[in-house]
Protein backbone atom coordinates (compact mmCIF):
# COMPACT_ATOMS: atom_id res chain seq x y z
CA UNK A 1 0.00 0.00 0.00
CA UNK A 2 1.21 3.24 -1.40
CA UNK A 3 0.89 6.55 0.75
CA UNK A 4 1.03 10.30 -0.88
CA UNK A 5 0.13 13.12 0.81
CA UNK A 6 -0.64 16.27 -1.55
CA UNK A 7 -0.85 19.90 -1.16
CA UNK A 8 -2.40 22.38 -3.18
CA UNK A 9 -4.26 25.72 -3.55
CA UNK A 10 -8.34 25.03 -2.95
CA UNK A 11 -10.59 27.63 -6.05
CA UNK A 12 -13.46 25.65 -4.27
CA UNK A 13 -12.07 27.11 -0.18
CA UNK A 14 -9.60 29.73 -1.92
CA UNK A 15 -6.73 28.25 -0.01
CA UNK A 16 -4.12 25.55 0.30
CA UNK A 17 -5.56 22.39 1.26
CA UNK A 18 -4.08 18.84 2.30
CA UNK A 19 -4.80 15.36 1.78
CA UNK A 20 -3.67 12.13 1.95
CA UNK A 21 -3.81 9.19 -0.75
CA UNK A 22 -3.54 5.37 0.29
CA UNK A 23 -3.33 3.38 -3.10
CA UNK A 24 -2.87 -0.66 -3.51
CA UNK A 25 0.43 -1.71 -4.09
CA UNK A 26 0.92 -3.67 -7.42
CA UNK A 27 2.57 -7.07 -7.90
CA UNK A 28 2.98 -10.46 -5.84
CA UNK A 29 3.13 -8.84 -2.12
CA UNK A 30 0.62 -6.25 -2.48
CA UNK A 31 -3.38 -5.93 -4.08
CA UNK A 32 -4.60 -7.49 -7.36
CA UNK A 33 -6.52 -4.09 -8.56
CA UNK A 34 -5.04 -2.62 -11.34
CA UNK A 35 -5.43 1.00 -12.43
CA UNK A 36 -7.95 2.81 -12.92
CA UNK A 37 -8.64 2.34 -9.19
CA UNK A 38 -11.34 2.14 -7.62
CA UNK A 39 -12.10 4.56 -5.10
CA UNK A 40 -13.58 6.09 -1.61
CA UNK A 41 -13.33 9.82 -0.83
CA UNK A 42 -13.61 9.47 3.41
CA UNK A 43 -14.15 12.46 5.43
CA UNK A 44 -13.09 13.07 9.07
CA UNK A 45 -15.23 13.75 12.09
CA UNK A 46 -15.42 17.29 13.80
CA UNK A 47 -12.41 18.60 15.59
CA UNK A 48 -10.31 15.45 13.38
CA UNK A 49 -8.15 15.19 10.68
CA UNK A 50 -7.03 12.53 8.58
CA UNK A 51 -3.97 12.55 10.93
CA UNK A 52 -5.81 11.15 13.59
CA UNK A 53 -7.77 9.10 11.00
CA UNK A 54 -5.04 7.09 9.81
CA UNK A 55 -3.79 6.47 13.47
CA UNK A 56 -6.49 5.59 15.78
CA UNK A 57 -8.08 3.06 12.31
CA UNK A 58 -6.87 0.06 10.01
CA UNK A 59 -8.06 2.00 6.85
CA UNK A 60 -4.74 1.53 4.93
CA UNK A 61 -5.01 -1.97 5.90
CA UNK A 62 -8.49 -2.04 4.89
CA UNK A 63 -7.58 -0.02 1.22
CA UNK A 64 -4.87 -2.68 0.68
CA UNK A 65 -6.94 -5.96 1.59
CA UNK A 66 -10.66 -4.66 -0.71
CA UNK A 67 -8.06 -3.04 -3.54
CA UNK A 68 -9.27 0.30 -3.34
CA UNK A 69 -7.48 3.86 -3.12
CA UNK A 70 -8.86 6.42 -0.44
CA UNK A 71 -8.54 9.70 -0.87
CA UNK A 72 -8.95 11.67 2.56
CA UNK A 73 -9.11 15.55 3.26
CA UNK A 74 -9.76 17.48 5.88
CA UNK A 75 -12.73 18.64 7.12
CA UNK A 76 -12.12 22.38 9.22
CA UNK A 77 -15.22 21.60 11.12
CA UNK A 78 -17.54 22.87 8.44
CA UNK A 79 -19.60 20.05 8.17
CA UNK A 80 -19.04 19.68 3.83
CA UNK A 81 -21.33 22.94 3.19
CA UNK A 82 -21.00 25.46 0.94
CA UNK A 83 -20.67 29.11 2.07
CA UNK A 84 -19.71 31.52 -1.08
CA UNK A 85 -20.08 34.62 1.00
CA UNK A 86 -16.83 33.03 2.98
CA UNK A 87 -15.13 31.52 -0.17
CA UNK A 88 -15.86 28.29 1.71
CA UNK A 89 -17.13 26.07 -0.57
CA UNK A 90 -16.63 22.55 0.89
CA UNK A 91 -19.41 20.64 -0.71
CA UNK A 92 -18.58 22.04 -4.20
CA UNK A 93 -14.95 21.04 -2.68
CA UNK A 94 -15.75 17.15 -1.89
CA UNK A 95 -18.23 16.71 -4.71
CA UNK A 96 -16.50 18.55 -7.36
CA UNK A 97 -12.75 19.96 -7.37
CA UNK A 98 -11.56 16.96 -4.99
CA UNK A 99 -12.48 14.40 -7.54
CA UNK A 100 -11.03 16.34 -10.49
CA UNK A 101 -7.95 17.01 -8.94
CA UNK A 102 -7.22 13.76 -7.72
CA UNK A 103 -7.99 12.00 -11.05
CA UNK A 104 -5.49 14.53 -12.73
CA UNK A 105 -2.75 13.20 -10.12
CA UNK A 106 -3.43 9.53 -9.81
CA UNK A 107 -4.67 6.75 -12.18
CA UNK A 108 -8.15 6.81 -10.46
CA UNK A 109 -11.32 5.53 -12.50
CA UNK A 110 -13.63 8.11 -13.51
CA UNK A 111 -16.63 5.76 -13.43
CA UNK A 112 -19.43 6.62 -11.31
CA UNK A 113 -19.59 3.00 -10.38
CA UNK A 114 -16.00 3.05 -9.01
CA UNK A 115 -16.52 6.38 -6.85
CA UNK A 116 -17.79 5.73 -3.39
CA UNK A 117 -17.58 8.67 -0.44
CA UNK A 118 -17.56 7.59 3.50
CA UNK A 119 -16.96 9.75 6.24
CA UNK A 120 -17.12 9.33 10.05
CA UNK A 121 -19.37 11.74 12.63
CA UNK A 122 -19.04 14.86 10.75
CA UNK A 123 -17.77 13.47 8.04
CA UNK A 124 -21.01 10.79 7.93
CA UNK A 125 -23.34 13.86 7.47
CA UNK A 126 -20.55 15.32 4.93
CA UNK A 127 -20.96 11.43 2.79
CA UNK A 128 -24.62 11.27 2.94
CA UNK A 129 -24.97 15.23 1.92
CA UNK A 130 -22.65 15.27 -0.64
CA UNK A 131 -23.68 11.85 -1.93
CA UNK A 132 -26.67 12.68 -2.97
CA UNK A 133 -25.92 15.96 -4.24
CA UNK A 134 -23.27 14.54 -6.05
CA UNK A 135 -25.33 11.51 -7.06
CA UNK A 136 -23.71 11.68 -10.37
CA UNK A 137 -20.27 11.36 -9.04
CA UNK A 138 -21.07 8.95 -6.46
CA UNK A 139 -22.34 5.65 -6.52
CA UNK A 140 -22.48 4.29 -3.03
CA UNK A 141 -21.84 6.12 0.44
CA UNK A 142 -20.83 4.65 4.27
CA UNK A 143 -21.86 6.46 7.03
CA UNK A 144 -19.80 5.83 10.30
CA UNK A 145 -22.16 6.91 13.34
CA UNK A 146 -23.66 10.32 10.95
CA UNK A 147 -24.48 13.62 13.12
CA UNK A 148 -27.62 13.29 10.63
CA UNK A 149 -29.45 16.28 12.59
CA UNK A 150 -26.99 19.70 13.10
CA UNK A 151 -29.76 21.01 14.98
CA UNK A 152 -30.35 17.47 17.94
CA UNK A 153 -26.82 18.58 18.08
CA UNK A 154 -27.24 21.99 19.95
CA UNK A 155 -30.91 21.09 21.18
CA UNK A 156 -28.98 18.05 23.49
CA UNK A 157 -25.99 19.96 24.60
CA UNK A 158 -25.67 17.19 27.24
CA UNK A 159 -24.45 15.33 24.27
CA UNK A 160 -21.19 17.15 23.33
CA UNK A 161 -23.13 19.33 20.97
CA UNK A 162 -22.34 22.76 20.17
CA UNK A 163 -23.96 26.09 20.77
CA UNK A 164 -26.67 28.25 19.39
CA UNK A 165 -24.17 30.68 17.68
CA UNK A 166 -22.41 28.44 16.02
CA UNK A 167 -25.05 26.35 14.83
CA UNK A 168 -26.45 30.00 13.55
CA UNK A 169 -23.22 30.46 12.14
CA UNK A 170 -23.22 27.03 10.05
CA UNK A 171 -26.54 26.72 9.14
CA UNK A 172 -28.55 29.93 9.99
CA UNK A 173 -31.90 29.81 11.61
CA UNK A 174 -33.29 26.63 12.54
CA UNK A 175 -36.04 27.19 9.74
CA UNK A 176 -33.94 28.35 7.42
CA UNK A 177 -31.87 24.92 8.13
CA UNK A 178 -35.15 22.82 8.03
CA UNK A 179 -36.07 23.87 4.73
CA UNK A 180 -32.93 24.69 2.85
CA UNK A 181 -30.47 22.54 1.47
CA UNK A 182 -28.17 20.81 4.42
CA UNK A 183 -31.30 19.04 5.53
CA UNK A 184 -30.45 15.56 4.70
CA UNK A 185 -33.84 14.02 5.94
CA UNK A 186 -35.57 16.47 3.80
CA UNK A 187 -33.04 15.49 0.45
CA UNK A 188 -33.26 12.26 1.03
CA UNK A 189 -37.30 11.97 1.97
CA UNK A 190 -37.94 14.55 -1.32
CA UNK A 191 -35.24 12.59 -3.73
CA UNK A 192 -36.21 10.15 -6.64
CA UNK A 193 -35.19 7.13 -4.86
CA UNK A 194 -33.74 5.97 -8.66
CA UNK A 195 -31.13 8.31 -7.86
CA UNK A 196 -30.16 7.56 -4.23
CA UNK A 197 -26.66 6.09 -4.27
CA UNK A 198 -26.37 2.80 -1.91
CA UNK A 199 -26.39 3.43 1.86
CA UNK A 200 -24.60 1.35 4.40
CA UNK A 201 -24.90 3.18 7.65
CA UNK A 202 -23.11 2.14 10.96
CA UNK A 203 -23.87 2.75 14.53
CA UNK A 204 -23.37 2.32 18.38
CA UNK A 205 -25.80 1.15 20.40
CA UNK A 206 -24.79 2.87 23.20
CA UNK A 207 -23.49 6.24 21.02
CA UNK A 208 -24.20 9.32 23.28
CA UNK A 209 -24.01 11.85 20.42
CA UNK A 210 -25.91 10.58 17.64
CA UNK A 211 -27.91 7.17 18.52
CA UNK A 212 -30.97 9.78 18.60
CA UNK A 213 -30.31 11.14 14.85
CA UNK A 214 -29.58 7.91 13.80
CA UNK A 215 -32.98 6.86 14.64
CA UNK A 216 -34.51 9.59 13.63
CA UNK A 217 -32.52 8.74 9.48
CA UNK A 218 -33.50 5.76 9.45
CA UNK A 219 -37.42 5.78 9.92
CA UNK A 220 -37.17 8.56 7.44
CA UNK A 221 -35.62 6.17 4.95
CA UNK A 222 -37.88 3.66 6.22
CA UNK A 223 -40.86 5.83 5.93
CA UNK A 224 -39.13 6.98 2.20
CA UNK A 225 -38.90 3.34 0.90
CA UNK A 226 -35.18 4.17 0.28
CA UNK A 227 -33.10 0.71 0.75
CA UNK A 228 -29.81 0.99 2.94
CA UNK A 229 -27.90 -1.75 4.75
CA UNK A 230 -27.59 -1.15 8.76
CA UNK A 231 -24.41 -2.11 11.25
CA UNK A 232 -25.19 -2.05 14.67
CA UNK A 233 -22.42 -3.14 17.10
CA UNK A 234 -21.84 -2.72 20.99
CA UNK A 235 -20.19 1.11 21.39
CA UNK A 236 -20.50 4.08 21.72
CA UNK A 237 -19.00 7.28 19.67
CA UNK A 238 -15.36 6.36 19.65
CA UNK A 239 -12.54 4.74 17.22
CA UNK A 240 -12.78 1.21 19.00
CA UNK A 241 -16.48 1.03 18.04
CA UNK A 242 -15.65 2.54 14.34
CA UNK A 243 -13.13 0.26 14.15
CA UNK A 244 -15.29 -2.69 14.03
CA UNK A 245 -17.40 -1.11 10.84
CA UNK A 246 -14.38 -1.12 8.46
CA UNK A 247 -14.47 -4.39 7.40
CA UNK A 248 -18.00 -4.15 6.82
CA UNK A 249 -17.92 -0.94 5.67
CA UNK A 250 -14.78 -1.39 3.09
CA UNK A 251 -16.24 -4.46 1.94
CA UNK A 252 -19.43 -3.32 1.06
CA UNK A 253 -17.91 -0.30 -0.91
CA UNK A 254 -15.85 -3.14 -2.75
CA UNK A 255 -18.56 -5.18 -3.37
CA UNK A 256 -17.35 -8.24 -1.86
CA UNK A 257 -18.46 -10.64 1.34
CA UNK A 258 -17.46 -9.39 4.54
CA UNK A 259 -13.91 -10.98 5.57
CA UNK A 260 -12.45 -11.48 2.18
CA UNK A 261 -10.09 -9.37 0.14
CA UNK A 262 -10.53 -7.74 -2.95
CA UNK A 263 -10.44 -10.60 -5.21
CA UNK A 264 -13.62 -12.95 -4.89
CA UNK A 265 -11.14 -16.06 -5.72
CA UNK A 266 -8.85 -15.50 -2.39
CA UNK A 267 -10.85 -17.09 0.10
CA UNK A 268 -12.39 -15.22 3.22
CA UNK A 269 -9.53 -14.33 5.76
CA UNK A 270 -9.43 -16.45 8.57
Amino acid sequence: MSFSEVHFLSDSLKQGVSVCVFMPERGSFGSDAEPPYKTVYFLPGYSGDYASIITMLGIRKQAELKGLTVVMPNGQNAFYIDHPERNANYSKFIGEELIERTRDMFRLSDKREDTYIAGISMGGYGALLNGIRYHDVFSKVAAFSPATNPWTLLSEPEKGGFGAAEFANMFGTREEYENGPWNILKAYSEADKSIIPELFIGCGDHDIAVDSQVKEFRETLDKSEVPYRYFGTEGNHDFDTWDKMLDPVFSFLAGIPEGSRNALSIPPME
